[in-house]
């Protein structure tokens, strides 16, 4: 019986037990709402400036940051955004209130944003894009302090980089300087400038090297001229160094400066000219601008040393005088022979075509005519520079001029260059290598045409930004059809004086 109820018992405590609920496990309390901002975006509705809303991301260091286009001016911008109920948002010692108050934002500005006494710091930032321009590459230029660069002579510090325009870096930001550039170029109201970087570097796919210059095309409302040049001096030259630019937006101190052509300055270096002298026949040299130059004795054209630059009477100044002034001589008595074994046939006539193909108005040995006198003695034509006004493109004359037509060996009947084109022009070999380089040009002739309408195509876009800033095409206030109209209209122009050029040349080289 014992036996039987001590069963019963230990039954009935296991079914209690077994009955009995388990304890509960605590509930997780909830996570506390991370104390930032839920939200954070620029919007057009409160910032009339912007072409569309600016909305931030958040990086893994809790970093708000977007990309705002070069125009707007951040210093005065509304933010638009969302915070956790209840939360205080404090910056630049001032109660923010969304879709409200301005702040700068010129440099990265951190916001206190306090919930139940506990304050965390909220950083947000711009980055710079050029998204909305041209296409083009954008070369942005920051002097120090904002410095404005007013003359040619002083050169200012300053940071450069390129964007391609969608927020991606072609050139990464480097140091370099800057100064103004040009003779006449230089008066007008777009201004050109060269650049000279602190460390060699290559820049659009061009070889490494410090100096460069931004053209600004002024003159040539195509802007395209020198392009042209140098594609074709790429094609149907032998010269030592062809020089290469590429179609870009400037902006400078944060103002749009419209289209422009970065390209390499002419000088001696292994990525360019190789070796020697640079010289340049410059009718305006003056020794109170600085030059370094020499008047030969019998054209009494004027021959700058521009690269390297020795001092006057220097042996390496009278060493390229005397060198000039025996070709000179033996061009004036015939020295046929002798004039051959330095002076490099194909330079002259590469350089010869191009400049007549063109009707180079400044090639008329007045400005940037350039020869090199290399370090193996020889004497070589170019290279090729200043095509602004040429192609047809005389803007010193009156439309009816005969200057614009594209009829004529325009270089060869030039005064100044009597001396050195003329006796070549009667060299037999010469003249059988123009014949040659010519006929290589000429059956190129619809492979030169789509360049020019490739080049278009791809800067009709900066051709509208271009002119709506410096009217060259159209008057203040036209549209974007007119201006366009008026771009291709130009186009159209070159693309037909370059077809009558070649009609002309085709009936008349041969025959020479």
């Amino acid at each position: 019986m014992k036996q039987l109820l001590s069963r019963l018992i230990l039954c009935a405590a296991m079914f209690f037990m077994a009955c009995d609920p388990q304890p509960a496990t605590p509930p997780t309390p909830p996570t506390p709402e991370a104390v930032t901002f839920r939200t954070f975006s620029i919007n057009k509705a409160q910032n009339p400036a912007l072409t569309e809303d600016l909305t931030f991301t958040i990086d893994g260091d809790g970093v708000f940051s977007c990309k705002v286009p070069y125009y707007v001016d951040r210093a005065a911008l509304i933010p638009t955004f969302t915070v956790p109920e209840g939360c205080r948002v404090v910056a630049q010692a001032k109660t923010q209130i969304s879709g409200k108050t301005a702040v700068n934002l010129s440099k990265p500005l951190v916001y206190s944003i306090t919930l139940n006494g506990k304050t965390t710091p909220v950083t947000v930032k711009f980055e710079i894009g050029y998204k909305g321009l041209s296409g083009l590459p954008v070369v942005v230029i920051n002097t120090e302090n904002n410095q404005a660069i007013t003359d040619k002579d002083t050169w200012i510090p300053a940071k450069m980089m390129i964007d391609d325009g969608n927020g991606n870096a072609l050139f990464a930001e480097a140091d370099a300087e800057v100064k103004g550039r040009g003779n006449t170029t230089w008066s007008y109201a777009k201004k050109p400038y060269a650049i000279k970087l602190g460390e060699k570097a290559e820049v659009l796919g061009m070889p490494k090297h410090k100096r460069w210059v931004l053209l600004a095309s002024w003159n040539d409302k195509a802007m395209m001229r020198t392009d042209l040049t140098f594609f074709m001096a790429q094609q149907y030259t032998t010269f030592r160094w062809k020089q290469r630019g590429e179609a870009v937006e400037l902006v400078l101190n944060g103002e749009h400066m419209g289209h422009y052509y970065l390209c390499e300055q002419i000088k001696v270096d292994k990525n360019r000219v190789p070796d020697g002298y640079v010289l340049e026949i410059d009718n305006r040299a003056k020794e109170a601008k600085g030059d370094i130059f020499f008047t030969s004795n019998l054209t009494k054209l004027n021959f700058v040393l521009k690269d390297p630059e020795p001092e006057k009477g220097s042996e390496e100044f009278n060493y390229a005088r005397d060198y000039i002034n025996r070709a000179e001589n033996d061009l004036k008595e015939g020295n046929v022979e002798s004039y051959r074994s330095y002076m490099v046939m194909e330079s002259f006539v590469d350089w010869y075509l191009n400049q007549e193909f063109s009707m180079n108005i400044d090639a008329c040995f007045f400005l940037s005519v350039y020869m090199n006198i290399g370090e193996d003695g020889k004497l070589y034509m170019g290279p090729l520079w200043d095509f602004d006004i040429a192609f047809g493109n005389d803007v010193f004359l009156d439309d009816s001029s005969d200057n614009h037509i594209p009829e004529g060996f325009y270089l060869y009947d030039a005064d100044r260059s009597d001396l050195w084109l003329k006796v070549l022009r009667n060299d037999e070999l010469f003249l059988s290598i123009l014949k040659e380089r010519y006929a290589a040009m000429r059956a190129d002739k619809d492979t030169i045409l789509a360049h020019i309408d490739e080049v278009a195509e791809a800067q009709r876009e900066s051709a509208v930004l271009n002119d709506q800033k410096w009217h060259k095409l159209c008057k203040a206030g036209a549209s974007r059809e007119q201006i366009l109209k008026a771009y291709d209209a130009e186009v159209e122009y070159l693309k037909e004086w370059v077809e009558d050029r070649f009609e002309w040349l085709d009936q008349h080289i041969p025959n020479l």
